[in-house]
């Protein structure tokens, strides 16, 4: 009895730190998803501190936080940071940047890949496509915005709109080709390399290009103010910036 006694004694601390403290909570985009979640194991397995990512495309986190989601983070495009900064649901003094991402396009593996390397080249595969995927413009997705402005600029809007698969965000749009319903997809990088099965054929030619910085700010209504800078030196350290380098950012 003493012995059971003197463990559960000895044992309290342990269960005491664990339990300390609800998760940090951050909210991001599919941009940043692969990087910051891998970031988040390591931050976790060195401090025992939990972190809960949650993502959505650019539009749509940037609602949710405006709708009162609980975050002490926000991962996102500098349009929408600059936004949520200006609204006060962002501090600006905490504002530093992940990295540059530009958009590509993504083909199943094993397909043919196309010809991307100019504008008229981009056109021809994307009439020659089947079926094209995107995240959806109509809730503020960056790449999905970008893309149906695109097709719409190359004068081809018409001929894609029944051809053309919406998705709420990058990653399920590429998830499509690498299953096959759709033949090619136009998002961010990071979104193409994440997902197995579809191939990187390339970014967009430069006239048709789109760069994004992307964003990390502690939000004003932060539970967790010391977490979320820690998680945030992590995420702008040497090791987060090589691993944002990996997943396709241009960083520094």
């Amino acid at each position: 009895m003493h012995r059971r006694l003197l463990l559960a004694i000895l044992g309290a601390p342990a269960i005491a730190r664990a339990q300390v403290g609800a998760p940090l909570r951050v909210l991001g985009t599919g941009a940043v998803s692969a990087a910051a979640q891998d970031l988040a194991s390591g931050f976790t397995a060195r401090t025992g501190r939990t972190v809960v990512i949650a993502t959505a495309n650019a539009g749509v986190a940037a609602r949710r936080l405006r709708e009162g989601e609980a975050a002490d983070l926000m991962l996102n495009s500098a349009d929408q940071v600059g936004r949520l900064t200006a609204d006060g649901l962002l501090d600006g003094t905490t504002t530093r940047e992940l990295g540059r991402m530009l958009i590509g396009v993504a083909v199943g593996d094993g397909a043919p890949r196309p010809d991307i390397s100019t504008e008229a080249a981009l056109r021809a595969a994307i009439l020659a496509a089947p079926t094209i995927a995107h995240s959806d413009p109509a809730t503020g997705a960056t790449a999905g915005t970008h893309a149906a402005r695109l097709v719409e600029r190359l004068g081809i809007a018409d001929q894609m709109r029944a051809r053309t698969l919406v998705f709420p965000g990058g990653g399920a749009a590429v998830q499509a080709v690498a299953e096959g319903r759709a033949a090619l997809a136009l998002t961010q990088v990071s979104e193409i390399i994440a997902v197995p099965g579809a191939v990187l054929v390339g970014p967009l030619p430069d006239s048709a290009q789109l760069v994004t910085s992307y964003l990390a700010a502690m939000t004003t209504r932060a539970a967790d103010r010391a977490g979320a800078a820690a998680f945030l030196a992590v995420l702008t350290a040497p090791e987060g910036q090589a691993r944002f380098r990996a997943a396709g950012f241009a960083v520094g």
